[in-house]
């Protein structure tokens, strides 16, 4: 046996086998996520971004983020107000049925006098 004869393999080849595409892996383990790397410089020049557009995407996001926290604010103030008026209104109403209630007491206690009175009347005459 002579080692012309027996064509080369990759010792990495040998082990796992061969990788027909680049998101076939090796181990057969296809449900589990791709990684990528986590120096840019390992990353392939495709996938690497620049300063500039990393610095742009995050303007992007922050400008994102500001805005929708202004949203929820104004949301939440007029919840806020919606809560406040109900409030209100439910105060002034329980202040007009405490008021006719008080209305009738005293109507009451008046109609009582007068019947006192005209009782008092009709023990005289």
């Amino acid at each position: 046996m002579t080692e012309a004869a027996a064509p080369k393999l990759d010792l990495k080849e040998a082990v796992g086998g061969k990788v027909e595409t680049i998101t076939k892996r090796v181990s057969g383990k296809n449900w589990k996520l791709q990684k990528t790397p986590t120096h840019r410089a390992q990353m392939s020049k495709k996938l690497r971004q620049s300063w500039e557009q990393r610095s742009q995407e995050r303007t992007r996001q922050e400008t994102v983020k500001a805005l929708e926290k202004q949203l929820k604010g104004e949301k939440q103030a007029e919840k806020d107000r919606k809560r406040e008026t109900t409030l209100e209104r439910k105060k002034i109403k329980e202040e007009k049925e405490r008021l006719e209630q008080m209305a009738e007491k005293m109507s009451f206690k008046r109609m009582q006098r007068k019947r006192k009175r005209e009782a008092k009347r009709r023990a005289k005459v």
